[in-house]
């Protein structure tokens, strides 16, 4: 068990104050464990938990778990009630407690020793829960009933994603003296961080946080202010003397004004700071707390081009879901660690995580690689004339818990409000008909609301219409993001739209800045053939998702983009592939280009990512943003090496993912042609004359000038 205690820092009284004027000024976090970031003076991860879906049959679970872990891949998953029960020892009720959930899903209400302490709405956000009345000396019995029925009350209703069930993120105990910041007013890490001025020059940055005493006695604390540098060393110190009346609390705040600063700055030096809280009564440390600060300005240009620190950092990248192979959403911070090792390598330097809040781990590794991050709550498809005020309230209730608990992540600079609010099929509404007038009124009224509780981020939406619904221009918000798919849902085999219809979105937004929250086209890897003429889009047939036609899709929207430069940020969907149980397509393989066998494994499931849902496949498209973004390594990938054979005797042109400077292809140890750059216009894409192939074994190696080597074999037959 891992149990996190800070008696080492009881002996700080006796030092020397200190100030040291140094670095830095804006905000965020590193990918570190969760626990290593102190969140409470005393800490553990609740463990030992037991599952069962009828309350009659038990088993041991451990948490983070979703029980859609094995359904959510199939026709149809369990959605309904289940229950998680775990037991906690007590031995001093003088102290206070906590349970800190990071994401119970979708709704849950949770019991201590039988009496209910708590009811929440909201799957990915994280809510603290006072237990202190209904704890007692000796075992206590914990239990958490989730729900992931419809609720019309609560967002998701409607949605392209398994709304799964369970206890998918941590659980903590947190254990508290009678003085302590609370871990209710200003979220997981119970201290906010502020830094409205950043420069070269000076920066600004407000801690924030809300101390309590709930003894009998008034307290004169001694509160300790520490800025530390990213090795641990003391950068800025101060104390303060704050008097606490007995059963009250006290609204700390603490200007730190520091003169340089070493900035966070995306990919290039991810620097981050930690701002840690001491909270002394008398000789005794009551509690501390600390978060990660990574000191950065951002801003909008006019043309709507991204700036950080005060420079222009065009934003392209991807979105991804919170979820894996066998686990659906209930990942641990090795599964994070793996995916995110996979956004570096791909180069991306944005990320848009969708459609939800996910784990704040996942936060911690953006902020420690330098990423820049739109985070989004589940207000999804779903806005009818029947909705009910308690629909926005909840709406504006995780709103309030993801700002509140994700608010000094630096890599986190756009909040979302929504995603596709749209008519859909208005017959099968479960809230009646779509209600466009009530979007824009509720967007407002979120809108206002978000950049009440943060006013240094950017608040947007994730439109599918392009703005043809004419109420849609006069929504609040400062970016307008569009979901965009011509040449996969629309004008199938055409891909030319995509400029066209960013350009009007741009015209009707007023100029204001747009973005692309989503473009792609399903790409099943396995699906392969020959001819890459017939390798198209058939509207009517959805069994067979060609990864070549895939991958002319990308490489004409990677190049669309490069002409758009005006684009506040663009996140293709997506980056792995994920379960969807309402979708029956692209389960046809191919090896050879002629014969086609059903794949259960490709059935209920949302293929247009670049790697597989396994991590095990990553496809072409991965290597062509790779090619695309990765400065840093050379790429060399031959594109359709999954097919296996080729008539003998036919011509075959190799197309080839590169950012070389030169390519040479050799055919069975023969030099066939030296390329001295890529005519295509995103620079990367390499296409070879074209070579016959011989009867049997076919070699082709492409040789880089670096030496970087990639082969294909294909059987002529």
């Amino acid at each position: 068990m891992n149990i996190t205690k800070f008696a080492d820092y009881r002996n700080y009284p006796q030092m020397t104050r200190k100030f040291f004027l140094a670095i830095a000024a804006a905000i965020m976090v590193q990918a570190i464990p969760a626990s290593a970031q102190i969140r409470g003076f005393l800490q553990k991860p609740l463990t030992g938990w037991e599952f069962s879906k009828d309350g009659t049959a038990w088993t041991t679970v451990t948490v983070p778990h979703s029980y859609n872990a094995e359904d959510g891949h199939s026709p149809s998953y369990f959605r309904g009630k289940a229950t998680y029960r775990s037991s906690v020892k007590i031995s001093n009720t003088d102290k206070k407690y906590f349970l800190v959930f990071e994401g119970a899903a979708q709704a849950a209400t949770v019991e201590v020793n039988g009496v209910q302490v708590a009811a929440h709405k909201g799957g990915y956000t994280t809510f603290t829960v006072d237990i202190n009345d209904a704890v007692k000396k000796g075992t206590n019995e914990i239990k958490v009933i989730c729900d992931n029925t419809m609720d019309l009350d609560m967002p998701p209703i409607s949605s392209d994603f398994n709304k799964n069930g369970g206890l998918h993120n941590p659980v903590w105990l947190a254990e508290m003296d009678e003085i302590y910041l609370s871990p209710e007013a200003y979220g997981m890490y119970r201290l906010h961080c502020e830094t409205p001025v950043v420069s070269e020059k000076k920066v600004v940055t407000n801690v924030y946080s809300k101390i309590v005493n709930s003894s009998n006695r008034d307290a004169q604390l001694l509160v300790r202010v520490q800025l530390l540098e990213k090795n641990g060393s003391l950068a800025y110190q101060a104390d303060r003397k704050i008097p606490v009346r007995a059963y009250s609390s006290y609204d700390f705040d603490h200007e730190i004004i520091l003169g340089g600063a070493h900035l966070w700055n995306g990919l290039k030096d991810p620097y981050l700071y930690t701002i840690r809280l001491e909270v002394f009564n008398g000789k005794r440390m009551s509690d501390i707390a600390e978060t990660k600060i990574g000191y950065r300005s951002i801003a909008l240009a006019e043309d709507g081009t991204f700036m950080l620190n005060g420079k222009p950092y065009p934003l392209r990248g991807v979105s991804i879901h919170q979820d894996t192979d066998g686990k659906a959403s209930a990942m641990t911070e090795s599964d994070y660690r793996r995916d995110y090792a996979i956004v570096k390598e791909l180069g991306a330097n944005f990320v848009r995580l969708a459609h939800y809040p996910h784990n704040d781990f996942a936060f911690q590794q953006c902020d420690s690689l330098g990423l820049i991050v739109q985070t989004e709550i589940p207000w999804v498809n779903i806005c009818g004339e029947d909705a009910r005020q308690a629909y926005f309230n909840n709406i504006r209730q995780q709103m309030k818990e993801m700002v509140t608990n994700l608010y000094n992540h630096p890599s986190i600079a756009f909040w979302g409000m929504w995603n596709e609010l749209y008519a859909w099929n208005e017959n099968s509404l479960p809230q009646g008909k779509f209600d466009a007038d009530r979007v824009v009124y509720e967007t407002g009224k979120l809108y206002d609301y978000t950049k009440q509780l943060d006013p240094h981020r950017f608040v947007g939406f994730a439109d599918c219409s392009r703005l043809a619904i004419d109420e849609y221009t006069s929504l609040k918000a400062d970016y307008c993001a569009e979901n965009i798919y011509y040449g996969w849902y629309w004008d199938a085999n055409k891909f030319d739209g995509f400029t066209k219809s960013m350009e009007d979105v741009r015209e009707k937004w007023g100029g204001r800045p747009v973005a692309v929250t989503e473009y792609g086209a399903g790409n099943n890897p396995f699906c392969q053939i020959w001819d890459p003429v017939q390798a198209v889009r058939d509207t009517k047939d959805d069994t067979k998702h060609f990864e070549e036609y895939a991958n002319k899709f990308h490489e004409s929207y990677a190049a669309q983009i490069k002409s758009m430069p005006w684009l506040t940020f663009t996140s293709l969907w997506i980056l792995f592939d994920f379960p969807v149980a309402s979708r029956m397509e692209g389960y046809m393989d191919s090896s050879n280009g002629t014969s086609f066998v059903e794949n259960d494994a490709r059935k209920y499931m949302n293929d247009k990512g670049l790697v597989t849902r396994d991590r095990k496949t990553k496809k072409d498209v991965f290597y062509l943003y790779k090619a695309l973004w990765n400065k840093s390594e050379t790429t060399v990938h031959i594109a359709g090496t999954r097919l296996m054979s080729f008539p003998s005797f036919e011509p075959i042109s190799l197309k080839v993912y590169s950012n070389a400077k030169h390519l040479t292809l050799y055919h069975n140890g023969r030099k066939v042609e030296k390329l001295y750059g890529s005519s295509d216009e995103t620079g990367v894409v390499w296409n070879f004359p074209e070579v016959t192939v011989r009867k049997g074994e076919n070699t082709f190696r492409v040789v880089s000038n670096d030496g970087t080597t990639a082969e294909y074999t294909v059987i002529g037959n």
